[in-house]
């Protein structure tokens, strides 16, 4: 092959490289008032099932969660939770970023209403609070899932890890229940 061929080879791979489209995901850092501001429903639930299916050519996952407690918006006792991503016969699609559940497993979601009808949890990761209970004294805490990932802080323009890490269940009712307050009372 010439050397003028393969520069036009070279160029033309690097072109199309370049025009395809980027795949990763990208969060920016949200504090837990413009979580409370961004949701349009708060919940404190417990998952009851998880199935993934093929539907408009993705794998998504819906959630079935038991409501314990709505801290922000009326909702039904039952609530479908629809995630990019899961797992269907041998394929797998993984989005990072993005909250998987199990059956039993307490949370505190942060949600909004998706075009389906059912709801997606505001921000992923940063919407999604475990709740973990000591086995030896029974207190329970909370964590954010995005404490564990890297998250852009347009502030500072970084990726840092931050987030609610242990922070008793207690307390962190008790900072939520001030913020919505503060942005206009709770809405149960």
């Amino acid at each position: 092959m010439s050397g003028t061929l393969q520069s036009c080879v070279l160029a033309a791979c690097a072109l199309l490289l370049a025009a395809s489209p980027a795949m990763a995901t990208t969060l920016a850092r949200m504090k837990l008032d413009e979580l409370a501001t961004a949701a349009q429903a708060i919940v404190y639930a417990r998952c009851l099932e998880t199935e993934s299916r093929w539907e408009g050519g993705e794998i998504w996952t819906f959630t079935r969660f038991e409501v314990l407690e709505a801290m922000k918006g009326a909702l039904p006792r039952l609530v479908t939770v629809r995630l990019l991503g899961g797992r269907v016969g041998h394929v797998l699609s993984t989005v990072e970023g993005v909250p998987r559940f199990q059956p039993d497993e307490e949370t505190i979601l942060f949600l909004e209403r998706a075009p389906a009808g059912d709801f997606s949890v505001t921000s992923w990761a940063q919407g999604t609070f475990r709740i973990e209970r000591n086995p030896h004294t029974g207190r329970q805490s909370v964590t954010q899932d995005s404490s564990a990932m890297a998250v852009f802080n347009p502030a500072t323009r970084r990726f840092e890890h931050a987030g609610i890490r242990n922070l008793p269940l207690r307390a962190f009712k008790q900072r939520l229940a001030a913020i919505l307050e503060q942005q206009g009372g709770r809405q149960p």
